[in-house]
């Protein structure tokens, strides 16, 4: 019996079959994918809410009246940029610690209040020293202190994904370090304020 008639009859079904089995699927539904905008569990993923502009203005009051009694702190004049506030360190640490003293933490505890509740303000901590000791040991010590008070902010409610820590050292002193006085002004602490990008 020759097989090559019922062969070729054969040849184009598997054909269909191999070319079936081998083609892309048709794109599906994007509504079967995507997440409709109006569901409120996937809106999230959709659409991420921007943090509100923060007003400089109001801010510094609040944290002048906050900080009224809070020796040393002061708050500057800020800008359309944000504001930046200084906190004397002289007594905040021990020499060569990183462990908040009293003092410090007071005043941290004057801002923390305003600061935790700025949703839109991105807070980045500076630490500086004098320029007593090496100065890559003053260095590691500024970052050191100010990853300190960020954490200590987190534990005061500021949101931890709002706060960055960096350390100047004796990079950016206020005024000259070859008496008592001036380097203790230059042992300080500074938050920059600014818009949460």
């Amino acid at each position: 019996m020759n097989l090559r008639p019922h062969l070729s009859l054969l040849a184009p079904v598997v054909a269909a079959v191999l070319m079936s089995a081998c083609a892309t699927p048709g794109t599906p539904d994007a509504s079967a994918v995507l997440p409709a905008a109006d569901d409120p569990i996937h809106r999230h993923a959709l659409v991420r809410e921007p943090a509100p502009t923060p007003d400089w203005t109001r801010l510094r009051q609040t944290l002048n009246e906050a900080t009224r009694n809070a020796p040393g702190v002061t708050v500057g004049a800020g800008d359309a940029q944000g504001l930046k506030i200084e906190i004397p360190v002289a007594d905040g640490f021990a020499s060569g610690s990183t462990v908040i003293r009293p003092s410090l933490a007071s005043a941290l505890d004057t801002i923390a209040p305003s600061l935790a509740s700025e949703a839109g303000v991105a807070i980045k901590v500076v630490g500086h020293t004098d320029s007593q000791g090496s100065e890559m040991i003053n260095l590691r010590l500024s970052i050191d202190r100010a990853e300190a008070v960020v954490a200590y902010l987190a534990t005061r409610g500021v949101a931890p994904e709002r706060l960055t820590a960096d350390g100047r050292g004796e990079a950016d002193p206020l005024t000259g370090n070859a008496t008592e006085e001036g380097r203790a002004r230059n042992r300080r602490v500074e938050l920059l304020l600014r818009a949460t990008p």
